[in-house]
């Protein structure tokens, strides 16, 4: 697929080897022009990301029904990973090795755009430091993290610290719950700016490194119904009470006094505004997650404050 996002054009990849490929295309380019091309196993859904690379080409040659055009990967790409795409790219079955090794270069392409000079640190959490479990929970937020981005009308300008990435993958990678990883995906998406030199969003990190799952879904949820109130432009905010049927609803636990823990644990890192009463053995009925002000930060920046338009995560 080849020009604007909304309305690709296609092209048949007649020949591909790990230097270039013949496009069959009807357009000419001029020799020399730098292509965007978006490479799609064939028989694949479109909206499948997950089996597409982002390539740029350079225009070599031309053809009676097609162009030849040579591939231009960043230095320090994986040979070996990038030699079997190529090897993989005619297989009539889609495998989940198939799978896992265009993800693993679709986001070694990301973050070299990310970081295209200095992407040594979280190439190393990309291509090996991690365990198979881990290696696809980092892919998932990586690929989601480029899916945000790419809703930004200036997306192929930004670029994020290394450390910063490098920090956010391997963290986040010990996630398999998919709205933490949409959080880590956006914190990696608000830590992007225009010279990729600000890393002042590793406070955040160190909190979420903190947070465990059903903390994350418990302060997710506070904030959401905090961001209602403010939508509905009450006049004055009310605290955030949720009852145990409620709370069970938000993130699947049953034990009341584990989802209590997890309040206090919250409160204990400044991200709920009132601890759990444990000071009295009655009979309990309610819970109160009303986030503060760092509860919000946070969550805001784990939603990706660059799309300003984005929805709440669901």
């Amino acid at each position: 697929m080849h020009g604007s996002t909304s309305s690709p054009k296609l092209g048949r990849v007649k020949i591909i080897s790990r230097t270039g490929l013949y496009l069959q295309t009807t357009e000419r380019w001029p020799i020399g022009e730098v292509v965007t091309l978006t490479l799609q196993k064939d028989g694949t859904a479109a909206t499948d990301s997950a089996m597409q690379i982002d390539v740029q080409a350079r225009v070599a040659s031309y053809g009676d029904d097609g162009v030849g055009l040579g591939f231009i990967l960043p230095a320090g790409l994986d040979a070996g990973l990038w030699e079997h795409v190529v090897d993989i790219a005619d297989t009539p079955d889609e495998t989940a090795d198939t799978q896992i090794i265009f993800k693993m270069v679709r986001a070694m392409l990301f973050v070299y755009r990310l970081c295209p000079s200095t992407a040594t640190e979280p190439m190393h959490i990309i291509t090996g430091e991690l365990d198979e479990s881990r290696t696809r929970n980092m892919l998932a937020i990586a690929l989601t993290a480029e899916k945000m981005l790419a809703d930004e009308p200036d997306a192929d300008k930004l670029q994020a610290h290394p450390h910063m990435v490098a920090s956010i993958l391997k963290n986040g990678s010990w996630e398999q719950d998919e709205l933490t990883q949409q959080l880590w995906a956006g914190l990696l998406v608000s830590s992007c700016n225009e010279d990729g030199s600000d890393d002042s969003n590793l406070e955040f990190a160190e909190l979420m490194v903190q947070v465990t799952t059903n903390q994350a879904h418990i302060l997710a949820e506070g904030c959401r119904k905090a961001i209602g109130q403010l939508a509905g432009k009450q006049a004055r905010p009310t605290p955030i009470i949720v009852s145990p049927e409620e709370m069970i609803g938000i993130n699947g636990i049953y034990d009341f006094y584990r989802n209590a823990a997890d309040v206090a644990y919250l409160y204990g890192y400044g991200l709920v505004a009132n601890n759990f009463d444990f000071s009295t053995h009655g009979i309990k009925t309610s819970f109160d997650i009303t986030p503060t002000e760092l509860g919000m930060q946070l969550f805001k920046v784990c939603r990706g404050h660059l799309l300003a338009a984005a929805p709440v995560l669901s």
